[in-house]
């Protein structure tokens, strides 16, 4: 997911998730999404953090204890999914890759969707399959 790092709008990420990304990075922050996002998490206090801890495998050693100094101890929450910032990119490269590159059809496939859900993120309504 670190491509996207380069492309997503943090704006558009849950507060907690800008947090994270303000403490550890965008790269960091979208690997740990991409590893739990949606589920509860546990960030361990910082004199429990070691290279080895599952989260320093995911995120690395350094930022993992950047987030145990603000998040460390506390009770397990959920890691939002950062679903519309990661939409919003998908969304970006369906527009940008149809007129120069894709039909519709093509575009579906490759990304999973109906050729009328495609359509309809296009600029211009009414392109058929």
């Amino acid at each position: 997911m670190n491509d996207l790092a380069d492309v997503i709008n943090p704006d558009l990420l849950p507060p907690l998730l800008q947090d994270f990304e303000r403490l550890i990075g965008l790269a960091a922050t979208l690997d740990l999404v991409r590893s739990h996002g949606g589920l509860r998490i546990f960030v361990p206090t910082l004199a429990r953090v070691t290279p080895e801890h599952p989260l320093a495998k995911i995120i690395g050693f350094g930022p993992l204890q950047e987030l145990a100094k603000v998040y460390g101890g506390e009770a397990h929450f959920p890691l939002p999914k950062a679903e519309k910032a990661i939409l919003a990119v998908r969304n970006a490269r369906i527009c940008n890759a149809y007129a120069p590159h894709k039909t519709v059809r093509e575009l579906a496939l490759a990304h999973r969707l109906t050729a009328h859900r495609v359509a309809t993120l296009l600029p211009h309504p009414g392109t058929t399959a």
